[in-house]
């Protein structure tokens, strides 16, 4: 939540998936979420993220395909989801800083704002 202003580096995310083909051969698909340069309009509240895939053969290490592209992604405050979700029937009943309940959303472990809505009464 504290990068959300900042014009300091985004997040930048990588994870891997195994993946099996119909004919049995073994590829790995990387996949990039963000990057340093990744543009943020703080007027707005737009991050355009980097977000590149690249399929692997696992035995000769060759690429197979990558795509590469551009994601706009409007980035929100705790206060703007607070006041939407109130306008919108519902109540936040919690907020965290990560997809981990025990990550307070204010600690310094904290690179999501994940909020629990409920319906108001």
């Amino acid at each position: 939540p504290r990068e959300t202003f900042t014009m300091v580096e985004c997040t930048r995310d990588t994870w891997e998936v195994p993946v099996e083909g119909d004919a049995g051969e073994d590829a790995l698909l990387t996949v990039i979420w963000g990057d340093d340069d990744d543009d943020f309009s703080p007027i707005t509240q737009i991050r355009d993220f980097s977000v590149s895939m690249d399929l692997t053969d696992v035995k000769s290490g060759a690429s197979i395909q990558k795509v590469q592209e551009k994601v706009p992604m409007r980035l929100f405050t705790a206060q703007e989801i607070d006041a939407i979700s109130r306008y919108s029937g519902f109540e936040v009943a919690g907020m965290y800083g990560a997809l981990d309940k025990d990550v307070d959303v204010h600690g310094e472990e904290a690179f999501r704002l994940v909020c629990v809505l409920r319906a108001c009464e």
